[in-house]
């Protein structure tokens, strides 16, 4: 039966009948969270988006201990309770994308949680998924090794400046797009844009040479890192942001 809908004018109502409406029941809202909520993504919207910019971070809010035994391969580990102090020293741009997620059976309440928190930060790109119950990840792996880790030590900007200053055959790479490079690098650095790496590693020294890898934001820089342990360079370090480096 089609919805019928009165229309008032002052003291008399006449029906009017208008085209069907497909009318649906109002989603209840769970007391932790709710998929109808606008920040909530799937994990293909995620995986779009995490690859959409530079800076994007996808953080897993569980234990340590969770964590370690099975994650998003590319996820960080932040517990809320240091998720302010995280962001405040690791992800200054108020505009980076920020994903959260928790394999919790809490129906997405800490991933929620930690999400809300982001926005209360001042981030105004922060969202949270649910992964599904096979612990999938659309683009990427569940796995329980660090991300970008494959053997690349991540090191501070001092630790990387001693071990490249002691060194003669210490590589500095940068692995940011040309173009950035040119506006301002490290002395001594040299360019290898990461989409470019496996073409141009004959540029690099042997294999046993130290070789310290950098971008804007660490995730190049991982990316580069895993290519050059896939080619059996054996001595590579990831220093992640350029800004890093000490002045």
């Amino acid at each position: 039966m089609m919805p019928v809908i009165g229309v008032i004018t002052g003291c008399a109502a006449s029906s009017i009948l208008l085209e069907p409406v497909d009318v649906r029941p109002v989603p209840t809202v769970d007391r932790y969270t709710s998929r109808y909520h606008p920040a909530h993504i799937s994990s293909e919207e995620a995986w779009v988006l995490f690859n959409s910019s530079e800076c994007s971070v996808i953080i897993d809010v569980r234990s340590n201990e969770s964590y370690q035994e099975n994650h998003v391969s590319v996820a960080v580990n932040v517990v809320y309770e240091d998720l302010a102090d995280y962001t405040m020293i690791n992800i200054p741009d108020k505009d980076c994308i920020i994903i959260t997620y928790c394999f919790c059976d809490d129906k997405g309440g800490a991933a929620l949680s930690a999400r809300n928190l982001l926005e209360e930060l001042g981030y105004t790109n922060a969202f949270y998924m649910e992964p599904e119950d096979e612990w999938t990840f659309v683009g990427t792996e569940i796995t329980n090794a660090s991300p970008g880790s494959s053997g690349a030590l991540i090191i501070t900007g001092e630790e990387a400046k001693e071990l490249f200053m002691s060194n003669d055959s210490a590589v500095l790479l940068d692995v940011r797009s040309s173009l950035e490079y040119g506006a301002g690098h490290i002395d001594g650095s040299i360019n290898i844009p990461v989409d470019q790496l496996e073409a141009r590693l004959s540029e690099l020294p042997d294999k046993d040479a130290v070789i310290i890898v950098y971008c804007r934001a660490g995730r190049r820089s991982a990316s580069a890192a895993e290519i050059l342990i896939a080619y059996n360079y054996t001595n590579v370090y990831n220093m992640e942001r350029v800004d890093n480096w000490p002045g």
